[in-house]
């Protein structure tokens, strides 16, 4: 078994990766809802497979809870391993080979949960919206800017997983998980602060997406995504060579 395998099946075995994938169900709920989904569907602009899968996205996004499950998940990977001594297993190896491993694991747990997501809204999608108000897949307008606003989505929930990581390494696990979902409320209300919004990728397909034209959104918001995980990924390769094990 090679490491990475070794180690995320470790990660994938945790009771808090089940509790974040039970939100993978969310659109299997919202049918109930028949008020807000009536209101959503009724414009034909929004009631595409891929307007459906992205309010989907969006919607658990903007819960917090399961960022906040990605976060606690995070730091026990780190954090806990630290505190426990189990990192000692791994004494013999490249450190920056073990976050690498680690972050990687992680990222996957996070696709295969957005993955569960899109299936179960795919099969929500099909059963319920199609009989109703018919099948599209791509919305009648917005097609760009909606693309750009669901991988800004991914990688708000990428930058939250290497901030967490850097920060459990030396924090404590509720330092590094309040700061996450700091992180992530901050997120949510900057495109609609002047001047604060231009650091933030989802800024730029939601509240700027009129001002400029969209390859500048595309290679700014991708920019500032890649910049930032980046710089999380630095910092916790830095702060993990500091640890002693």
């Amino acid at each position: 078994m090679t490491l990475f395998s070794s180690v995320f099946t470790s990660v994938f075995k945790r009771r808090d990766v089940k509790i974040l994938l039970a939100f993978s169900l969310l659109p299997l709920i919202l049918p109930g809802l028949s008020g807000v989904m009536d209101a959503q569907m009724s414009d034909s602009g929004t009631n595409s497979l891929f307007s459906f899968l992205l309010s989907m996205l969006e919607l658990q996004y903007l819960l917090i809870l399961p960022s906040l499950m990605i976060g606690l998940i995070v730091s026990s990977v780190f954090r806990d391993e630290i505190s426990s001594g189990i990192l000692f297993l791994y004494k013999d190896i490249k450190r920056s080979k073990i976050v690498n491993v680690k972050l990687l694991s992680l990222f996957a747990v996070y696709a295969i949960y957005a993955l569960a997501t899109s299936l179960v809204a795919l099969v929500t999608y099909f059963f319920y919206i199609v009989p109703q108000y018919g099948f599209h897949l791509l919305p009648s307008k917005g097609v760009g800017s909606s693309f750009l606003y669901l991988i800004t989505i991914a990688g708000n929930h990428l930058i939250l997983i290497v901030l967490t990581a850097a920060l459990s390494i030396k924090r404590s696990t509720l330092v590094a998980v309040l700061a996450g979902i700091l992180y992530n409320l901050f997120a949510m209300t900057a495109p609609m602060l002047n001047g604060i919004r231009y650091l933030f990728p989802n800024s730029y397909p939601t509240k700027l997406v009129s001002s400029m034209p969209f390859g500048l959104l595309l290679i700014i918001s991708l920019g500032l995504t890649l910049l930032y995980i980046g710089l999380g990924y630095l910092s916790a390769r830095k702060n993990f060579n500091k640890i002693e094990f």
